[in-house]
């Protein structure tokens, strides 16, 4: 088996006063912006915003994801979620492991979440999960990785750091089978 490294090479665009990477814009993770958001969707449950801020971290992760592994030739299973895990930490969002993934089902533990510790220092635990990004990067992992469309997964925090845990546990399951 080969494995494939993460190749990122930031460019910045004086131009545009923006950070490219792979040919996609990027923002590296910032834990202040990130966690006033999700706080925003908590408190708006009328929109179930929390679920609209999984789907754009699904969408947005489902099309960078999906275009490094075209541009790099990534199609082996445990390549792609190597990049995907590394992709994870790159960008910021903390250490993920995939401790399985299945066509329908899989388990990803969140090592270290810069939501969840950046929810803790800013307003201690948590009753509730609050890694809706991570859940839509998760889910956008698995599609990736089993090459399916968006919406094909969902994810569920299991165990939250944010609220305590060590790790965050998160499972994922096949969203047609709910």
């Amino acid at each position: 088996m080969i494995t494939k490294d993460l190749i990122l090479k930031p460019v910045f665009d004086r131009k545009q006063c923006r950070q490219i990477a792979d040919g996609h814009t990027v923002v590296m993770h910032c834990h202040h912006f990130a966690t006033l958001t999700t706080r925003l969707a908590n408190e708006c449950s009328m929109l179930n915003a929390r679920e609209l801020l999984a789907q754009c971290s699904e969408d947005v992760f489902y099309k960078v994801l999906g275009d490094y592994c075209r541009k790099h030739n990534v199609s082996g299973l445990r390549e792609r979620v190597e990049i995907a895990e590394s992709y994870f930490a790159e960008s910021g969002l903390g250490k993920l492991v995939v401790k399985c993934a299945g066509w329908n089902t899989g388990e990803v533990v969140l090592e270290h979440s810069h939501v969840d510790e950046g929810w803790i220092k800013k307003w201690g635990k948590s009753d509730s999960p609050v890694n809706h990004i991570g859940r839509g990067y998760i889910v956008a992992m698995f599609s990736v990785i089993f090459d399916r469309p968006p919406r094909t997964y969902a994810a569920k925090e299991q165990q939250s750091i944010a609220c305590g845990a060590d790790v965050s546990i998160i499972t994922v399951t096949d969203a047609v089978n709910l």
